[in-house]
């Protein structure tokens, strides 16, 4: 009995035992794909990837080593300068009920019945 080794000279590929250029180029992309996602949703930036809102308005704040002018009781108006108003006051969030105490600097009570921006 002699057994002899004899090559095949079949295409692998061709009987469906590998993976074509093309297949492989597919499965590159995927996992790449699926990589930025990943990349995307662990630095918490996909929301941005499919739409961008409008950026949102700064507040102006009076900086925090500002001291307040005692002339203004109910909120810390900055002392001038700058020349303030009411709306700068509103742009800052200061807000609520302001008494003027003596003289108004600022101008924030026009007609005099000590309460700023009424």
């Amino acid at each position: 009995m002699r057994f002899t080794c004899s090559r095949s000279t079949r295409d692998p590929i061709a009987d469906g035992y590998g993976q074509t250029m093309t297949e492989y180029a597919l499965i590159l992309a995927g996992v790449v794909l699926v990589l930025l996602l990943g990349m995307l949703v662990l630095a918490g930036h996909l929301s941005n990837l499919f739409h961008r809102s409008a950026p949102e308005a700064p507040v102006m704040r009076p900086p925090p080593s500002a001291a307040c002018d005692p002339h203004y009781v109910g909120a810390c108006v900055p002392p001038p300068p700058p020349d303030l108003d009411c709306a700068d006051l509103e742009a800052m969030g200061i807000t609520g009920t302001i008494r003027v105490v003596g003289s108004d600097p600022q101008g924030l009570d026009p007609d005099g019945d000590g309460i700023a921006c009424d």
